[in-house]
């Protein structure tokens, strides 16, 4: 996701004659194709993007990662007037407690979550989310479309607001997902044709998760390597569940997708789309949870003294960077992608966030 933006950036920075987008990522080697591929040039700390750059895009894994990266940003601040636009799912508290932070420095966060999938992102079609200081957001919303996005979404000046706003529509995301699992499912059990019924939700239903994870639950399809994987979107359920239980509000469908992302995770890992969704509510059904490609990922498990029994294992890590661009000022503008920091910045465990 982050490294299709920031390419977009860059070519959005050389189309205006400004210079060179800068990118930095806690991996190298990982952003180092972009330099030869697009109008970017790496550099080798973030001090340096403090120092080049005006405005910093950032792409992050979680809260954890996003506070650590952004309290090295705002330690090397020597000036204010920066402005940051963070495009991670992150939790409102967490988005409003930076944007204080930045406050104080004399600079300003926005939080700038997008909409969209890898294509929509390679192609500038993602739906992004605005919140923030009104004067930085329009600085950045004069750019944002159509280079990396189709449209813009004004959330209003408390950046919490943008940080919520993409929970809910993650909501509604994984709660189709669930929706289309129980509906396949239930299809199979009752012997009815899969085509006919994905026929009937291209008809009715044609709005892009409907037909996207329709097609993938379809088909069994469940690969993350082009999806949003399993791990964000436990971490987005878990998002939403915490919103439920802070403010007293059910979210049953939620708890049920969490339940089935779970088990797709045991079975196969979570470098599965978390469309592989399907594949728990598949097993609860009395149903093999892939059809297609299997893509079960096990090792020997214990069980009284015997190995008798498999239990799934694997990890997945994606990296992270941050791309800069430029629009006129002092310094050149960051505009980054894939992460500020990438992967495994802390405990060596944190992966990148992806967009649903």
């Amino acid at each position: 996701m982050g490294s299709q933006m920031a390419f977009n950036l860059a070519t959005f920075a050389q189309q205006n004659a400004l210079p060179r987008v800068k990118i930095w990522n806690r991996t190298r080697s990982k952003i180092e194709y972009l330099a030869q591929e697009a109008h970017c040039e790496v550099v080798s700390s973030l001090e340096e993007v403090v120092d080049y750059c005006d405005i910093i895009h950032t792409c992050l894994a979680n809260d954890e990662v996003a506070f650590s990266v952004y309290r090295q940003l705002f330690q090397a601040m020597n000036a204010g007037g920066t402005t940051f636009v963070d495009h991670s799912t992150l939790f409102p508290t967490t988005s409003k407690a930076l944007q204080s932070e930045a406050l104080s420095k004399g600079a300003h966060f926005l939080s700038c979550p997008v909409f969209g999938p890898p294509a929509a992102a390679k192609s500038a079609g993602l739906l992004v989310v605005v919140s923030g200081d009104s004067a930085a957001k329009e600085t950045v919303k004069s750019y944002l479309v159509p280079t990396i996005g189709k449209a813009i979404l004004d959330c209003g000046d408390d950046s919490s607001k943008g940080a919520l706003m993409k929970i809910l529509g993650n909501n509604c995301i994984l709660g189709t997902i669930e929706l289309l699992s129980e509906s396949f499912t239930l299809a199979e059990k009752t012997g009815f044709d899969a085509g006919i019924f994905y026929d009937f939700i291209q008809q009715w239903f044609p709005a892009a998760a409907w037909i996207n994870y329709g097609k993938k639950i379809r088909d069994g399809t469940f690969s993350g390597k082009t999806g949003f994987k399993l791990d964000g979107g436990m971490k987005d359920a878990a998002f939403i569940r915490r919103l439920g239980a802070e403010t007293s509000t059910p979210t049953p469908i939620i708890d049920q997708a969490w339940n089935h992302l779970t088990t797709a995770k045991a079975i196969g890992g979570d470098g599965l789309d978390w469309s592989a969704c399907s594949a728990g509510m598949r097993v609860t059904a009395g149903l093999a949870p892939f059809k297609g490609e299997d893509f079960s990922i096990s090792q020997p498990a214990q069980t009284n003294g015997h190995v008798d029994a498999k239990v799934a294992h694997t990890a997945a890590d994606v990296g992270g960077g941050v791309v800069d661009s430029h629009v006129p000022g002092n310094k050149d503008v960051a505009h980054q992608a894939n992460g500020v920091v990438s992967e495994k910045l802390l405990n060596g465990d944190t992966p990148a966030d992806a967009v649903p």
